[in-house]
This record gives C-alpha cells, sequence and structure tokens, in this order.
C-alpha cells in the first residue's frame, strides 16, 4: 500500500470501531450465560469475529479449532474448552504457537483440567479433554498476560461452588486495567467481583441478559492522536469515546499532550486538536500496562524527532510481532527508504502510516492486516490523505 500527499490541516469525523478488549469478554460472558449478548457497536475486528463464529458454531468434540494469529481468542477458549465435555485441539497460525499460554495453562491443571501441549511446551496447541472441575482459591501468574487471569475470571462466577471464590494475582503485575476492564464489564452482567490488590473476589452468580453498548477502541484512536500530532493544524472528532473510559490505553490522551495534542469531551465523543505546547524534552513513557500503545508513542517520537526513554517493554515479544525489534528495524529505515514493513502486526502497520505527514511518500507492506482490530482504519484514512 502507499500512502501519498498527506493533508496537514483538517478537520474530520473519524468512525472507530468498538472495543475488541471489551467485545470478547462480552461474548464469553453471553457464552456462560448461556444468551446472545444483546450488544450494541459489537466489534467488526477479525478477533471478535472469529471468537463469535466459534462460539456460534457446534463445540460438540473433537474439534480442531484454529485460532489464527489470535491470542485472546486462544486463551479465552482454553478455560471455556476445558470446563466443557468434550475433546478438542486448540491451535494458530506459525506465530500463535510461539505465544507463551503455559502460565494459564497450569492454573487450569491444578484446578483438575486434562490439558496437553502437543508441540512446544507452555505454547499452543493444546489438546483438551473437558470436564468438570473442582473449584478453590486459585492463582495464577500475570507476569506475560493478563489474559490469563481474564481468562479464567468470566467463569469463576458461573461454576458450581456454593461459597464465594478467589483468583490471586501472582508474578509482576502488567496490563491491570485490562483486568479491571474484565471485572467492569463482569460487574454490569451482574457478576459479584471485586478486586483487592493482588486478589479478586468472587461470589457465585448467574450472568444476566442486559444489553450492553461496547465504546469505541481507545488503542485505535492512539493513531489518530499520532495524525494529529504531525497535522500542521488537525482537528478530529473521534465517535462514540469517553476521556473518563475504564479502557486503560485511555491514557494516551494525556500523554498526547505532550505531544501539542489537545482533547475535549464533546457529549459522546472526544475532539482532538493540534496546539503548539509541545514538550521537546525527553519524555519517558512506562508501558507495563499500556504495551499496545508502545508502536503509536515509538512513531510519534520519531516523527517529531523527541528523545523518549521507554520502560515496561518485557510482554512485547509476545505479541502479534516481537513489536520493540519490529519498531526498532522499522523506524531505522527513515532516511534511508520509505518502504516499511508491517511484520504481519496490526499495530506495526497503523502506526507507520502516519509517518507519511512527516517524511513524505510510503509503502506499507501487508498493509490489509489491520483488519484484526480495526478494519475500517484506511477508509477512515483516506478523509487526509490520498492511498493507492
Amino acid at each position: 500500500m502507499r500512502i501519498t500527499g498527506v493533508n496537514k490541516t483538517f478537520d474530520v469525523e473519524v468512525n472507530l470501531v468498538g472495543s475488541k478488549s471489551a467485545s470478547n469478554r462480552v461474548l464469553m460472558i453471553g457464552y456462560y450465560g448461556g444468551f446472545t449478548p444483546r450488544v450494541k457497536n459489537l466489534s467488526a475486528s477479525d478477533d471478535t469475529v472469529l471468537l463469535k463464529n466459534i462460539l456460534h458454531s457446534n463445540l460438540d468434540g473433537p474439534t480442531i479449532i484454529d485460532c489464527h494469529n489470535a491470542g485472546t481468542v486462544l486463551r479465552f477458549l482454553a478455560t471455556a474448552l476445558a470446563l466443557r465435555e468434550g475433546e478438542w485441539i486448540l491451535t494458530g497460525s506459525d506465530r500463535m504457537l510461539q505465544r507463551p499460554v503455559g502460565d494459564l495453562v497450569d492454573t487450569l491443571r491444578t484446578m483438575g483440567a486434562d490439558i496437553e501441549y502437543m508441540g512446544q511446551e507452555c505454547c499452543p496447541p493444546l489438546k483438551i479433554n473437558g470436564k468438570t472441575l473442582k473449584i478453590n482459591d486459585i492463582s495464577v501468574d500475570i507476569t506475560r498476560s493478563s489474559q490469563f487471569a481474564s481468562s479464567i475470571l468470566l467463569a469463576m462466577p458461573v461454576l458450581e461452588t456454593r461459597q464465594g471464590m478467589s483468583l490471586h494475582l501472582d508474578g509482576d503485575l502488567s496490563s491491570l486495567p485490562y483486568i479491571d476492564m474484565t471485572i467492569d464489564v463482569m460487574c454490569h452482567f451482574s457478576a459479584h467481583v471485586k478486586r483487592e490488590g493482588r486478589d479478586i473476589l468472587v461470589q457465585p452468580s448467574d450472568y444476566q441478559d442486559v444489553e450492553y453498548t461496547v465504546e469505541s477502541d481507545w488503542t485505535c484512536a492512539s493513531y489518530w492522536y499520532e495524525i494529529v500530532a504531525f497535522s500542521e493544524n488537525g482537528r478530529a472528532r473521534l465517535k462514540n469515546l469517553h476521556l473518563d473510559s475504564k479502557q486503560g490505553d485511555a491514557i494516551v490522551a494525556k500523554w498526547f499532550e505532550q505531544f501539542g495534542v489537545k482533547s475535549i469531551q464533546d457529549g459522546d465523543d472526544v475532539i482532538i486538536e493540534k496546539t503548539n505546547a509541545i514538550n521537546d524534552n525527553q519524555l519517558s513513557f512506562d508501558f507495563i500496562d499500556n504495551p499496545d500503545l508502545y508502536p503509536t508513542i515509538a512513531a510519534t517520537c520519531a516523527g517529531l524527532h523527541i528523545e523518549g526513554r521507554f520502560t515496561g517493554l518485557r510482554n512485547l515479544k509476545h505479541k502479534e510481532s516481537d513489536r520493540v525489534a519490529a519498531m526498532t528495524t522499522e523506524l531505522s529505515k527513515i532516511g534511508v527508504t520509505n518502504v516499511f514493513d508491517s511484520h504481519n502486526d496490526h499495530r506495526i502497520a497503523m502506526a507507520l502510516a502516519p509517518l507519511a505527514m512527516k517524511i513524505g511518500a510510503i509503502e506499507i507492506n501487508n498493509a490489509d492486516v489491520v483488519s484484526k482490530s480495526y478494519p475500517g482504519f484506511w477508509e477512515e484514512f483516506k478523509k487526509i490523505t490520498p492511498i493507492l
């Protein structure tokens, strides 16, 4: 894909996509609650469509389920299928087979789950023989991914027990806002859940079939913050977004104040505008709770020639690509070549695209990968630039 002639002065209305993280949690709650969620603005991302199709299919084993490169889908299904009578194999793309799942499997095994590795230890594919699991107070190491905790947590309210349960978060804490999002969505559907530090307390309850509106995805909004930061006089209205969002990546609004982008809540939308208040000193960012924002911030620092100090990067090697290595490789091409590679990673592609506003026409290989989280990104980006 070739991006040329970016308009640096614009005033556009931007359609985002429903939060992928919230959408996937709502779908799992519907599965555990035995109902089809009445949800508005469900994400159109590849990952959410895949999970919805799998949950709506006939899950009578033995069945091979291909999760492609959707880590959330595989990890959420691992718990669901460990609890369901039958036999399954959970597999995915070559990259998916390198992504860790061992800490989740270890915890499920302590509950009595019958799960085997069919390839590399601690990675998919997984052979699962589902059955009733024993219930007790459990712990899970979330050093590598908070999704391990969310996977089990979503199932806990409907497990057969007459007393409350607890889930203890072991290891280095990472991406805690995603766990808090899980709790928030669960509570919307009448689960009784609360987190006290490292301990999450859950009372047995039934999920209730109530309406839910998915907020737009703040991580996807981050690319528009980058676009406005690179503009001369840019303004964008981001639809269905709230500055007080439960999504952890809403912190991008505060972070981009340092890049000269102002955020204003206007009804159910957020308006972002370019200002001249750019902090061109060295900036520091800790991505331990917001790892998906790293590509956006790294590209923005590079485009604005601002030195950034980044910490909390340890889990980025376990994403759709090794994102630190991928961004290092691609940003080092600036001034040498304007042909970038997406590394088959949606977030790399979208973070690199706005650089056309600073360095001129660029090409991005395998740009269609953005459909994983933001299928309409290129159509929206066309509002300010020709794309070939």
